[in-house]
């Protein structure tokens, strides 16, 4: 009998390139092999691959398979096998092309073998597939799993005034609900998120509206919302549909408004949120395209993209505020992704987009599982969310509240101060022990702001507090022991959600409900913390560390997550020390005071040590994110976002972070062509010289505030990498994916800001290369280490964007370190009077016994050695390779080596 698939091979006069891409299967696992069993088959050739499992894992029992001929033929005359079973009839000829797709169900858990065979001999094998298949609900990845994990699918709120996803609280260990579709419209007069309405397909309402797409046609603004729960995490997934003519739409039957393509948004955060499912998903954000001038974005409902055409998928555990692991992060993208493929189709390409820890996220995963992302928009990021930046800002403002002559009561002069406003209940409460402490020096907050680096003081108390609170374990009393309101209390210490009761939080056994203000850790001695809740040594720990405890250890002493931070060694305030802006005693003072803390985030007098292995699993994972994994293959937008640089808010996304990635990508890869940047997206308020800025500090130029270009800057951006990404995934000539993704680039996107003329017009981009400067006195002669070429701006006098847009400073930059940040724990170098040679020149009676008696002080201080920023970091290295695995404890096994 002649099978369904048997008949003669037909070779089509042309493919388009889109078809081609789409049934390439970028990130897909390919065939074990291509011609059977060494024979001379009928149809040479064949290759059978997943188009929606990458590296061979598939999840909840089914893929999506492709058998395709390699000269572009009709694929016929085979047969299909499923560990032996005939599946054949699952498989038709593909919507565009000649290859066959077919969505096999069924597999076993563990090992499944997918086999091609010839029609007429079935014991000869054309092609062959191994597939692991894993459960649903995980892990692949990341095992074991995060435990407990509390469900919220009772509070997800489906779409805009529509119904949650659970009448009552889930109780089942994986947090699963039935999975459903939806179909909502863009509703014409509707505004914000009431945008979004219900369809009813047999009461079409009159106010839908229209959606242009790429071709120029016109089709009802309808979408079809699926919600359910992957990997654990709600998840959902958007595209253009038609619920009479196609309600349920097929890689065989796909959605005819779907341009083939996907944007992923991340969720911004990493502030807390562990333990829990959370109920947000990451936005778009950018379009004012809907006829009534509001997007009203709504989890994955995204307007800018959505009404061109692009499907939009996202889960709760791709939101870093509630889930800060990258790699369950990549698991569940993964995971959404595949469930994307299954329902719709092959994508041609997926897009990363979002801010903050969207950024941080679209970084790390694009780089430690190369496939996942082809592209990323990234907006006000950072390269991961290691950076101890905002500890050091909390280090800064404890010293200040506890260590100075004046404490922080010149916060009381600003009106208002951001974050926490201004509590003089701590100041005064120490005034007289500050007072009668003869060792205290005068430090001013812009003091503080010259030895940190940070433009304005404020943003020292914008990472010192909320931001901050991510590595504080302790739900600490505000205005107790050695905390005033900045660094403890709600937001600013041991962060959860609300759906984590205080039963389930830690509590050290050796906590206090109450101590004096001012009661502060000396050498050896570090106080019991203070807090209201009762001791609950085994509770949750909300800190990055423990919610990354797979993969970067356990501490055998305290079986807690291992330590990734350390500062021993580092010159704080070393370049404001070399400008004239601080006084050899107040940098003496500073770095013997300034301190650290231990594994619950409480104050020590001592620095924080290195865990060896913590740190090296750091690296190893790509949590200290590498740059020369995938992200040397990925098509990358770095955009502002938020600049808030100089204004008298500070903020917490400073620009230094998107040069960090930059730097990391020209020490990795030799360049960093594939990274394109844009200022001046941002709204940016109007800046006038700060009154109480470092009298040393050079006097920054008045500037005008720059606004209106944000939601013009994301349209580009999106056209832009558009094209950027379809013509690399259409490139059939180069033998790389690095390699196309350079040569595809187009002409215009290239580094440079916005600002200089009129929002939306042709002259208002400055072409320019994009570089980390600006008006901080280290951009005058550099910090004296080596960095990357063309990743630093020096010189009198700033580029034309950094004039419109400095960037400020940052502690370890100020401390000598390179802008690639990687380095935690700096190998160490004797105490070396040449690294004080701007302050001997500006202080030319710095001679003889003076001099020998502040190296003295130092070496006391520095008893170890100082940083050596020439070398490597202590334990810096490498990812161990890309597609890695967390099996245990510290365990990470890499699933290809780096550079395949």
């Amino acid at each position: 009998m002649q099978h369904p698939l048997s008949g003669s091979i037909k070779l089509p006069r042309h493919l388009s390139a889109l078809t081609l891409a789409l049934l390439a299967g970028c990130g897909s696992s390919n065939s074990d092999n291509n011609n059977g069993n060494g024979g001379t088959p009928a149809q040479a050739s064949l290759k059978v691959t997943s188009v929606s499992s990458p590296q061979g894992m598939a999840s909840g029992g089914d893929s999506l398979i492709q058998v395709s001929d390699a000269a572009g033929g009709t694929v016929d005359k085979v047969l299909v096998r499923l560990n032996g079973a005939d599946v054949t009839t699952a498989f038709k000829k593909a919507p565009n092309g000649n290859a066959l797709l077919g969505t096999v169900t069924g597999m076993n858990t563990g090992e499944n073998r997918i086999e091609v065979v010839d029609a007429a001999n079935p014991s000869l094998v054309r092609a062959s597939l191994t597939l692991t298949n894993y459960p649903l609900q995980g892990p692949i990845l990341y095992a074991p799993q995060e435990q407990p994990l509390a469900c919220e699918s009772h509070n997800f709120v489906i779409y805009p005034g529509g119904p949650r996803l659970s009448d009552a609280p889930v109780t089942n260990a994986d947090c699963t609900v039935p999975t459903r579709v939806d179909w909502v419209y863009h509703d014409a007069g509707k505004a914000g998120t009431a945008v979004w309405q219900r369809y009813d397909p047999a009461s079409p309402p009159a106010s839908v509206e229209q959606a242009t797409l790429a071709d120029g046609s016109r089709v009802p603004y309808i979408v079809r919302l699926e919600t359910g729960v992957i990997n654990r995490g709600i998840y959902q997934t958007a595209v253009l549909g038609d619920p009479v003519a196609n309600p349920n739409p097929t890689p065989l039957t796909p959605a005819k408004s779907w341009n083939g393509k996907l944007v992923y948004p991340f969720g911004q955060s990493c502030g807390g949120g562990w333990y829990a499912q959370g109920t947000a998903m990451g936005p778009v954000g950018g379009s004012t395209a809907s006829a009534n001038g509001a997007s009203g974005d709504y989890n994955v409902l995204n307007d800018l993209v959505l009404r061109k055409g692009y499907a939009v998928a996202n889960s709760t555990l791709n939101y870093f505020g509630q889930n800060c692991n990258h790699i369950i992060s990549a698991e569940t993208m993964m995971m959404v992704k595949e469930r994307v493929v299954e329902n719709y189709g092959p994508v041609l390409y997926t897009m990363g987009w979002g801010n903050s820890g969207s950024a941080m996220q679209q970084s790390m995963i694009a780089d430690v599982y190369p496939g996942l992302l082809d592209g990323v928009v990234m907006l006000n990021g950072f390269p991961d969310n290691t950076n101890i930046a905002s500890l050091e800002g909390r280090l800064f403002y404890n010293f200040q509240l506890n260590h100075t002559r004046g404490g922080t009561t010149e916060n009381g002069t600003f009106a208002p101060v951001p974050n926490s406003a201004y509590d003089p209940t701590y100041d005064n409460a120490t005034a007289a022990r500050r007072a009668a402490d003869a060792s205290l020096l005068d430090w001013s907050n812009s003091d503080i702001a010259a030895v940190s680096g940070f433009t304005t003081y404020h943003s020292v108390r914008q990472q010192a507090s909320f931001w901050a609170g991510r590595l504080d374990s302790v739900q600490r009393v505000p205005n107790a022991g050695d905390r005033d309101n900045v660094t403890a209390g709600a937001g600013n210490s041991s962060v959860f959600r609300a759906v984590i009761g205080n039963a389930r939080k830690y509590s050290p056994a050796n906590a206090v409900t109450s101590a004096p203000m001012g009661t502060m850790p000396t050498a050896g001695f570090t106080p019991p913390p203070v807090t209201a809740l009762p001791a609950n040594p085994a509770g949750l720990r909300p800190n990055v560390s423990d919610h990354n405890k797979s993969t970067l250890g356990t501490d055998p002493a305290t079986g807690f997550g291992r330590s990734y931070n350390a500062n021993v060694g580092v010159q704080y305030g070393l370049n404001a020390l070399n400008n004239g802006q601080i006084t050899m005693a107040q940098f003496i003072n500073l770095n013997d005071k300034i301190g650290g803390v231990d594994i619950d985030g409480s104050h020590t007098a001592a620095r924080i040590q290195p865990d060896l292995e913590g740190l090296r699993n750091a690296y190893r994972s790509g949590m200290i994110m590498y740059g020369g994994g995938g992200l040397a293959q990925t098509a990358m937008l770095d955009m502002d976002g938020l600049n808030n640089e100089a204004s008298g808010g500070g903020d917490l996304h400073l620009k230094f972070f998107h040069y960090m990635v930059r730097a990391r990508l020209k020490a990795a890869n030799g360049h960093f062509d594939n990274h394109v940047m844009w200022n001046g997206q941002a709204n940016v308020p109007a800046f006038v010289q700060d009154a109480h800025a470092n009298a040393a500090s050079p006097v920054l130029p008045p500037r005008p505030a720059y606004s209106g270009r944000r939601d013009i800057v994301m349209e580009r951006a999106l056209d832009g990498m558009d094209r950027w990404l379809t013509a690399t995934v259409n490139d059939k000539t180069s033998t790389t994916r690095a390699a196309a993704v350079l040569r595809n680039k187009p002409a215009d996107m290239v580094d440079g800001c916005f600002g200089a003329s009129t929002p939306g017009a042709a002259n208002d981009f400055i072409a320019e290369p994009q570089t980390f400067g600006g008006f901080n006195t280290v951009f005058l002669k550099g910090n004296g280490t080596t960095q990357p070429a063309g990743t630093v701006g020096a010189g009198a006098t700033p580029s034309r964007c950094n004039a419109m847009f400095p960037a400020s400073s940052y502690p370890r930059f100020e401390a000598g370190e390179p802008l690639t940040g990687r380095v935690v724990q700096c190998q160490l170098k004797p105490v070396n009077p040449a690294d004080y040679a701007g302050y001997a020149a500006l202080n030319t009676a710095w001679t003889g016994a003076a001099r020998d008696a502040d190296l003295a002080k130092l070496k006391q201080v520095f008893t170890g050695g100082v940083c050596d920023y020439s070398k490597p970091g202590v334990a810096e290295q490498p990812l161990a390779g890309t597609w890695l695995k967390v099996t245990g404890q510290g365990q990470i096994v890499a699933g290809q080596p780096l550079g395949q």
